[in-house]
């Protein structure tokens, strides 16, 4: 027989994904207790579980950069702080360019890195060979190299993050939809699951691509759409690729497990919309480019192949932090690079929350920019606009 749902929390987490689980294990570590994670599906069957697993601490934008440094620094130290295995492995991660403007891109974002203190450096012609010597060189103008990038399987990230979470107290449910949310004069006062109310002081939304359905029930606004992302892996081949990879032009990403396979996928312009169905069009698209790139994959077979739902800002950049229409309303949405992101995403989330303190490197992606005119332009990621 399940446990009863408490009558009240300090702070209700909406979304049991990465957001929500790192959000939740970084308030415990500022002393926050009486934490309940409340998710409608079932254990990482959202985007956290779907996800192509690259972790990245550099883009072209100051913004982006500063977020996703302190989150890759947070993958490097994750599995000391959470006592749990989450595989995390630095290989590296390059950024590759097919098209002289991407290169110049590329400079740019090396500069950026420079100034943010991030470990990067533009890869000489001669050293190519040496670090991706299966890619196809004529394809390459440009390669941009981050040695402290790398991957993390989800399903070590997310076993480690609710283990630790659920260790200290944290109160975690799957299958447990929330239906409606209680106002009072101008804050959020407490969450219902069916007729079940739980009183709250704080309120974090992070439910991935169902952040708008749960925004509409609150009753306020929130900026973007969800959309569909999809993937693939290949069956198991001798070491081809040695670092993470993403082709900024090609809008494909991709690394080589430790098993193998070749995991990733290539972004294809779609109409937004709700569904875990996969496109034979997309994964055409896939082996295409993985054939152009990396001729030697041609007899390799496809094992599977899958998709996931995001939320997605108007600028692709993370909405992080309080609403500003009420108070005890928190998001996490809006992520493109939600996997990455989380540990970074969720100290910085949990800090604001337990102090009271808006960190700058979490200023920027505030829900707010839209209406203040200051979206944020980042041009190092693999997209492609609907």
């Amino acid at each position: 027989m399940s446990r009863p749902l408490p009558n009240r929390a300090s702070v209700v987490i909406v979304g049991g994904g990465i957001q929500g689980l790192c959000c939740a294990f970084y308030l415990t570590t500022f002393g926050v207790r009486d934490i309940v994670v409340l998710d409608a599906g079932y254990w990482q069957g959202g985007a956290s579980g779907r996800n192509g697993t690259l972790i990245r601490p550099g883009f072209a934008s100051f913004e982006w950069t500063q977020l996703f440094q302190l989150s890759c620094d947070e993958w490097s130290k994750l599995s000391r702080k959470l006592g749990e295995n989450i595989m995390f492995t630095q290989r590296g991660y390059t950024m590759v360019a097919e098209q002289a403007s991407t290169a110049d891109m590329l400079k740019e974002a090396a500069e950026v890195h420079r100034q943010c203190g991030v470990d990067s450096f533009l890869v000489p012609d001669g050293q190519l060979k040496t670090l991706l010597p299966a890619i196809n060189h004529k394809r390459v103008v440009a390669a941009l190299h981050l040695p402290t990038g790398g991957f993390a399987p989800h399903h070590a990230a997310m076993k480690g993050l609710l283990a630790a979470c659920r260790r200290r107290g944290v109160d975690v449910r799957y299958r447990t939809a929330v239906t409606a949310f209680e106002r009072t004069a101008d804050r959020v006062s407490a969450v219902y699951v069916g007729d079940h109310r739980i009183d709250a002081d704080t309120v974090v939304i992070a439910a991935g691509p169902h952040n708008g359905a749960m925004a509409e029930l609150i009753g306020v606004a929130l900026d973007g759409y969800s959309m569909r992302i999809e993937a693939m892996a290949l069956e198991p081949t001798r070491p081809l690729i040695g670092p993470a990879i993403a082709l900024i032009d090609s809008l494909a990403y991709f690394h080589q497990t430790s098993r193998g396979e070749v995991v990733g996928g290539t972004e294809v312009p779609e109409r937004p919309r709700m569904s875990l169905r996969t496109d034979v069009p997309v994964m055409a698209s896939m082996a295409k480019i993985y054939l152009e790139m990396f001729p030697q994959l041609a007899e390799v077979r496809i094992l599977r192949h899958w998709a996931g739902m995001l939320h997605i800002s108007s600028d692709f950049a993370p909405l992080l932090g309080p609403h500003p229409a009420l108070r005890d309303l928190w998001f996490s949405a809006g992520w493109s690079y939600g996997f990455a992101g989380g540990p970074g995403g969720g100290l910085l989330l949990a800090k604001a929350i337990a102090t009271g303190e808006i960190d700058a490197r979490m200023k920027p992606f505030a829900l707010d920019r839209f209406e203040r005119g200051q979206p944020i332009a980042e041009a190092g990621i693999v997209l492609a606009k609907n």
